[in-house]
């Protein structure tokens, strides 16, 4: 893969509606190398060859909710800019769209917690089960819950600890904001800026601020397209550069078998094309 210079500015600027091709769609036809659409998935490519070198089955590891959640999020990712490129009078719902990329973006990050326990031993000293529904895929486990076990027990699973540690911050922030969302009353209100802002605003009036020239304070604005790239930016960095470095290093680390299971993981879904183009990733 390749990225632009990190802190590089980006151009946000959104392709029409109407230029959106077809193919942009989710499919469950592999996706092509060369396709604008696709993205390279380094950490799913890692977590199946180690299924098929230990188990002799690529799907041994359930990823399934994972790749669900995330077509999701960049469906949600791609409804925010496409109202971004509308007029004021149109983007009726962008308040909504904005909560809703929030509330999904937890969801994905669950996710990727409840993939990484499975290739953690299955009886931990100290560590809760799963959560969730009696079926099998709809089990979850908190990003929390396992990044905090993993900050206490950093000694015997050090390759995981440092990925979720350097993530620590950007993932507060958008548990912060979800909890406000879903828990706190809290809503979005859109700004219209020179570049379009928001801010989380709730009933207890403890909505962000920042201070003044005059020594006051003012409600704190964060520009949209910015928040909900660096975000989706932040979490394919950590997925696929840096989890999927620690998923090959532990596998070294405690003997698992790793044996490639196919030449090139890719996901395809609406949202990826605007996504690669935006962060210039080549691949």
């Amino acid at each position: 893969m390749a990225f632009g210079p990190r802190g590089a500015r980006c151009n946000f600027a959104p392709p029409r509606p109407s230029a959106i091709p077809e193919a942009s769609q989710c499919s469950n036809v592999m996706a092509q190398e060369n396709s604008p659409h696709s993205l390279h998935v380094p950490l799913f490519q890692s977590l199946d060859a180690i299924g098929f070198g230990e188990h002799g089955n690529i799907r041994h590891f359930d990823t399934g909710t994972l790749f669900w959640s995330l077509t999701r999020l960049f469906g949600c990712y791609e409804r925010v800019f496409l109202a971004l490129a509308m007029s004021r009078e149109d983007r009726l719902f962008l308040d909504a769209d904005l909560e809703h990329y929030i509330i999904r973006f937890r969801i994905v990050m669950n996710d990727v917690a409840f993939v990484i326990r499975q290739i953690m031993p299955s009886s931990l000293r100290g560590f809760k089960g799963l959560t969730g529904g009696v079926h099998p895929k709809n089990r979850e486990m908190s990003v929390f819950t396992l990044a905090q076990y993993l900050s206490k027990n950093s000694d015997s699973f050090p390759e995981f600890a440092e990925a979720f540690a350097s993530a620590s911050k950007w993932m507060a922030r958008l548990a912060n904001d979800r909890d406000n969302v879903v828990h706190y009353k809290s809503k979005v209100v859109v700004f219209e800026t020179p570049i379009p802002s928001f801010a989380l605003v709730n009933a207890a009036g403890t909505e962000r601020s920042e201070p003044t020239a005059d020594g006051r304070s003012q409600m704190a604005l964060t520009q949209i397209s910015e928040f909900v790239n660096s975000q989706m930016l932040a979490l394919h960095r950590f997925m696929h550069e840096d989890l999927a470095t620690a998923v090959t290093s532990y596998a070294s680390r405690v003997g698992l078998k790793s044996i490639q299971a196919g030449h090139n993981h890719r996901i395809s879904c609406i949202g990826i094309q605007r996504f690669r183009s935006i962060n210039a990733i080549a691949a």
